[in-house]
């Protein structure tokens, strides 16, 4: 996979973000389609050790140990004992000066183990097009939730 970026605005407040952002740890099927389930292999103070399994059997599963910093707004997704891949995916949350405005950041730095292999474009493409959806994804999720809690 390449190294991706990609930043959009959410019109929610940083906890409503960052609640939902750590539900994704636990839960993700709920936020990236394609997983079928999720074992939490470690559930400790500072870090949350995983593994993914996805639909699609052509998808190699996922180890990754996660570490999150509410003060910083970071969650580092980790690779762990993956075959082609090493490197981690990030998700930043930010507030804004806008009141009920905050800044969701994604990016994948993942580079293959393997240095005389070299990625497709279609694989390129596949990459990007899954990061843009997971933070629209998010993004959608964040604002449906301080919609309701704006309510209440």
């Amino acid at each position: 996979m390449p190294e991706l970026k990609l930043k959009v605005y959410v019109k929610a407040r940083f906890d409503v973000i960052w609640e939902k952002l750590l539900d994704k740890i636990y839960h993700p099927e709920k936020y990236v389609d394609g997983i079928k389930n999720v074992e939490i292999l470690e559930d400790e103070k500072d870090h949350v050790l995983r593994m993914i399994h996805f639909n699609d059997s052509t998808w190699q599963e996922l180890k990754e140990l996660i570490v999150y910093d509410k003060t910083t707004g970071i969650i580092v997704y980790r690779l762990m004992d993956h075959p082609y891949f090493e490197g981690e995916t990030i998700n930043i949350c930010r507030t804004t000066n806008e009141i009920y405005h905050s800044e969701l950041e994604y990016e994948i730095n993942w580079k293959l183990k393997d240095t005389n292999q070299l990625e497709s474009e279609q694989q390129k493409d596949i990459s990007a097009k899954a990061l843009q959806l997971a933070i629209q994804q998010m993004k959608v999720v964040s604002e449906e939730a301080e919609a309701v809690y704006k309510q209440t």
